[in-house]
């Protein structure tokens, strides 16, 4: 007889213990990640997400970009020992699509792990929503980038 007959672990949650290396083209420490969905080299979304990263002042040797699938899991700490960003930015990312148990504002920024995070919707959706766009600007990349609040950028 099974007094307990439940699955600790699905498998579903084993991507969080799976090599994340495959996920990044030059494994290099910089200080930002850049994390997005539904996002392709070849899309227009892509444009506007290099745009935004420029009028932030960063220049390609400062930032990771990540493209996950929508559900796809990768194990933050894993990412965070391969890459050892100070600021994170979610593009249409849950947190917990990273083995994260946490509650971030969105478009807002957020201290978790000793790093700043900044979660805010799709590249898609922000292209479409102008006031998603200015809010994420207004609140989140310009005193993180532009005003420098939460400190200069170091690897």
């Amino acid at each position: 007889m099974n007094i307990i007959n439940v699955d600790i672990i699905t498998s579903q949650n084993d991507a969080l213990w799976a090599d994340v290396s495959y996920l990044v083209n030059e494994p290099a420490p910089k200080p930002v990640l850049v994390i997005t969905n539904e996002n392709a080299p070849a899309n227009p979304a892509d444009d506007l997400l290099r745009k935004m990263l420029g009028a932030c002042h960063l220049n390609a040797g400062q930032y990771h970009i990540i493209t996950l699938k929508d559900g796809q899991k990768a194990a933050w700490h894993q990412l965070r020992e391969l890459l050892g960003p100070k600021i994170i930015l979610l593009f249409g990312i849950a947190p917990t699509q990273l083995g994260i148990s946490a509650l971030f504002k969105i478009n807002e920024p957020n201290h978790f792990n000793d790093r700043v995070w900044l979660p805010t919707l799709s590249v898609k959706e922000i292209e479409t929503k102008q006031e998603a766009k200015t809010q994420l600007w207004n609140n989140g990349m310009k005193p993180i980038f532009i005003e420098k609040k939460f400190g200069p950028l170091s690897a």
